[in-house]
């Protein structure tokens, strides 16, 4: 049977940390990075990667032409990413602008970034919605295709006459003429009275 620290060990939740540094390479003050972490027990600090230097990076926009040094660390005490920045940056000796803490288990994250520390650009033939082929057409919309495909199609169908009616566009209405025919609201008759000082308000009486 375990005994309670054979236990405890066994399911002690660890923290796991990917560390990014901008323009600063942090080989020679590692050792004084590890003595910050030893508060939060410090399980492994991974090897130092260091990437091919950009123009822009996602992580440091405002940073041109940087070089990125990743590394991954596990914790066995609980800590957040905004503490960790902030052990990283004064440990370094650098400021926090340049000090990235993610979860490499990020799914973003892991998109991005292969095992080796390179940039993720590839996709999977058929994931895409674009890349997969078109279903095959109906027999109906084949037609159609065809249909409007000629040339002149489409103005036979502007130059069909309209299937509704227009008030005020005939001249004659049951043989009458059409007093509407050829105006514009414009044409309509107007009121003499003007709306606004024409017409008293009606005072009312008060009795005595």
């Amino acid at each position: 049977m375990k005994n309670f620290l054979q236990y405890l060990s066994e399911v002690q939740k660890t923290y796991e940390f990917r560390i990014k540094i901008a323009n600063c390479d942090p080989k020679d003050k590692l050792e004084g990075l590890k003595v910050g972490l030893t508060k939060y027990a410090v399980e492994s600090v991974g090897a130092i990667k260091r990437l091919p230097i950009k123009a822009n990076d996602v992580d440091f926009p405002n940073i041109p032409n940087v070089e990125v040094y990743l590394m991954d660390a596990v914790l066995k005490y609980p800590v957040n990413d905004a503490q960790l920045r902030v052990i990283v940056a004064e440990r370094l000796g650098c400021s926090l602008s340049q000090v990235v803490v993610v979860s490499p288990n990020n799914p973003e994250e892991q998109r991005r970034w292969d095992l080796e520390g390179n940039d993720l650009r590839e996709f999977v033939e058929g994931e895409d919605v674009l890349t997969k082929p078109l279903p095959e057409a109906t027999a109906e919309q084949k037609a159609a295709g065809k249909f409007y495909s000629e040339a002149g199609t489409i103005l036979k169908e502007l130059n069909k006459p309209a299937e509704f009616e227009i008030a005020g566009t005939d001249n004659t209405i049951g043989g009458e003429a059409n007093p509407a025919y050829g105006k514009t609201t414009n044409d309509l008759p107007q009121g003499t009275v003007d709306p606004v000082g024409s017409k008293q308000n009606t005072i009312p009486k008060i009795k005595g």
